[in-house]
């Protein structure tokens, strides 16, 4: 029997992509955090109706989350 029998035959990875070039131009604030090893933290801008502005945050969590420096090895290795 494999030691690949009990692992589970699905499983959710994602990346945080770094800003591009014309983010960074309009000087887009980078809204995804990284949070241990499996969340992405969201930060989406709103406006309330008196118009004051405020952050309102969403935590998905996946089987593994890696940052922008992570290679598509790592990904694929773990």
């Amino acid at each position: 029997m494999d030691n690949f029998d009990n692992l589970p035959k699905i499983r959710v990875v994602v990346r945080k992509r770094p800003l591009n070039r014309k983010e960074m131009d309009k000087k887009d604030p980078d809204i995804l955090t990284l949070v241990g090893d499996n969340t992405l933290l969201v930060k989406e801008l709103k406006t309330k109706v008196d118009l004051t502005k405020y952050i309102d945050e969403h935590a998905f969590t996946f089987d593994n989350a890696f940052g922008e420096e992570a290679s598509n090895e790592d990904l694929y290795y773990t």
